[in-house]
Parts: structure tokens; sequence; C-alpha cells
């Protein structure tokens, strides 16, 4: 009995990791082709050179597989995998044989727990890499823009006009600069001024500030501090030259993450939006499990009428369903209407417990 059951989890494991493994390439090669569509424009403006071409999108592919098509993949190669076994009857024949359908589909999900580790730690350690390699070559080696910015030690410093900005945190709803510091340079690179605020607010066209003091200093290296509560801050960057230097949750990792959250707690400013990503980063990949409890009722109910045409059909209308509801909780949560754990956790609870009550309605 025990070989029995190690010669059908080995079956049933290859037939589903080849469909598996196709469906993931053929998704994966169809959003890279839309992507380079979407991207051409771009190019082409630029005169970008083929190989740049061809590197952005390598870069890309991680992030269209880890993020768009690999819980996908996962649920159409369950629906086509358990559709040609009812199709060719051996579910009836493993039933015969005293096997029970919890049994035969164990194997799927198992595998879904390992891909949901694999999507984790891609997410963890190979996307922040993809992410911020892509910004740079589109940036900087096609679009030819000056590095402005960069990140370190989770801020942001922007290179303006005789000046360095540091920046702790950007809130694009509100328009404000939290944690805002200013260095003025001279044309020997010294600091004569140092401006330091609690935010700096994009009003009316022009910035101004809150909570802060002026630093002067003069040659003899000596300062001179005139704090103040509110006033106005002549610079030639609007709000829109400050909306991109913000770095994506993306780009960031679990840890890092975790830490610029904690950063920004201990400064005194509201994490909630990157709350939302941080929780989120762990859901997501734990969809892949979700979509095979949710691709196995449907699998074995349309099996038998259903063909290729109709699993990528139903494919298509649980995907678009859960990333409607899984991105409408996550604005929900970044605007504060509820908590950050609900907003990245509800859709995917929502959808395992569907493909639960689902599962166990399935006659054995």
């Amino acid at each position: 009995m025990l070989e029995s059951h190690r010669v059908l989890n080995r079956y049933v494991v290859c037939e589903y990791l080849k469909i598996l493994i196709l469906g993931v390439s053929s998704l994966t090669l169809i959003y890279t082709v839309v992507l380079f569509f979407q991207k051409v424009n771009t190019f082409i403006r630029y005169r970008a050179p083929l190989y740049l071409m061809f590197e952005y999108l390598l870069y890309k592919i991680p992030e269209v597989t880890l993020l768009w098509t690999l819980p996908y993949g996962v649920l159409l190669g369950t629906l086509l995998t358990l559709g040609m076994f009812s199709r060719h009857s051996e579910i009836t024949a493993m039933k015969a044989g005293g096997i029970s359908l919890y049994r035969i589909t164990l194997p799927l999900v198992f595998i879904a727990f390992f891909v949901s580790l694999l999507s984790f730690l891609g997410n963890e350690y190979l996307l922040p890499f993809t992410s911020q390699s892509t910004q740079y070559l589109m940036d900087f080696k096609i679009k030819n823009e000056r590095p402005l910015t960069f990140f370190k030690n989770y801020k942001i410093w922007y290179h303006g006009d005789h000046c360095i900005i540091n920046i702790q945190l950007l809130d694009h709803e509100k328009e404000v600069l939290k944690g805002f510091t200013i260095y003025q340079i001279d044309d020997r690179f010294r600091c004569t001024q140092r401006i330091d605020a609690r935010e700096a607010k994009w009003m009316d066209g022009r910035w101004r500030l809150y909570d802060g003091a002026i630093r002067d200093f003069d040659a003899a290296g000596s300062d001179r501090a005139t704090p103040f509560k509110e006033r106005d801050l002549i610079l030639r960057e609007d709000w829109a030259a400050f909306q991109r230097v913000e770095r994506k949750w993306e780009e960031m990792s679990y840890t890092e993450l975790r830490t610029y959250i904690q950063r920004i707690q201990s400064s005194g400013y509201n994490p909630t939006r990157y709350l939302v990503a941080l929780y989120a980063k762990v859901s997501y990949p734990f969809l892949n499990v979700i979509m095979v409890l949710i691709g196995i009722p449907f699998a074995l109910k349309t099996g038998r009428s259903g063909g290729v045409a109709l699993s990528i059909g139903i494919s298509v209308a649980i995907g678009f369903g859960y990333g409607v509801m899984f991105y409408f909780f996550l604005s929900l949560g970044k605007s504060g209407v509820i908590p950050p754990f609900l907003s990245a956790w509800t859709p995917t609870i929502l959808f395992g417990l569907a493909g639960i009550f689902a599962l166990t309605s399935i006659r054995q």
C-alpha cells in the first residue's frame, strides 16, 4: 500500500510540474511581450540600443513571474492536471482503488506550499535587486538622466541646485516631506546653512516648513541657530520632483522594510502604508496555496465537460476577482480605514475559506 502511494505521488507530481512549468513560462512570456509593447515608445524616443531593451526585460522577468504569473500558473496547472485526470477516468480508477480525493490532491497542496516558500524567498532576495536594476537601467542608461537621489541608512538623499536634501518619509496624500533637512552648499562645496524641519509641506505652489531651526555657518566655522514654528522656503524643486525619489516597497526585502518601519516609528511618524506592504509581502506568496484549494473543486466539477479554454477562463476570472479585492483592501489599509494586517490578509483568508468550503463539499 505504501509503495502504491509513492507511485501515485510521483505520477501526480510529475504531471502537475510539467503543466505548471509550461503554464508559468507561457504566462511570463505573454506578460513580457505586453510589457515590451508598453515600453516600446520610450525605447524609441530615447533611442535605446537593443541590448539595453533585452537587459531591461530580463531584469523584469522575476517581477513578472513572482508578482503576476506564478499564482495564476499554479491555478491553471491545477485545473488542467486534474481536468486531464478526470477526462481520462484516472480519478475514477484511483477512487476505485480505495484512494480518496483528498489523498489524490495532497501532493498538489505540498507543491503549492513549496512554491509559496520559493515565492517569498524570491521576493526577499531576488526582487529587490532586479527592481532597483530595472529602475537604474530606465532612468540612467536609457533616459540618460543624471542621478540625483540615493537611499542610504534608510533615508532619502536628493542632490539639488547648490543643496543636498535629506528626507525621512514622503506622505503622498498630504504632499508632505517629513523629517526634512536641507544643506546649502557654496561653490567650494562648503556648507553655509542647514535647515531642519519636522515637515515640509507643498501648498499653493511653494514649500512651507514647520517646527524647525536654521543654522548659519560662517567662514570661521562657528554657527548661529534660529528656531522657527513656520516659514517659507524657496526651492527650485516642486512636489513632482520628489515624487520619484521614494524607494518603493518592492525594492526592499521583508527585513529591510521591517527595519525601515522601525526607523519611521522611532522618529514619531506614521508607518501605516509601509505596514500594509510588509504584511502583503507574506500574504501574497501564500496565494499559491489558496489557488490550489480553489482550483481542485473547480477542476473536479468541470473536468469531464471542460477543456483548456474553460480552464483558462476560470483562471482569468478567479485571478481578476482576487486582484481587484486584494488591491482594494490594500488601498483601504494604506488610507487607515482598516488595520494594515487585515487589509493584507483579508482577501487571502476569504479566498482560502471559499476554497476549503468548496473542497469539503466534493463527494469523496
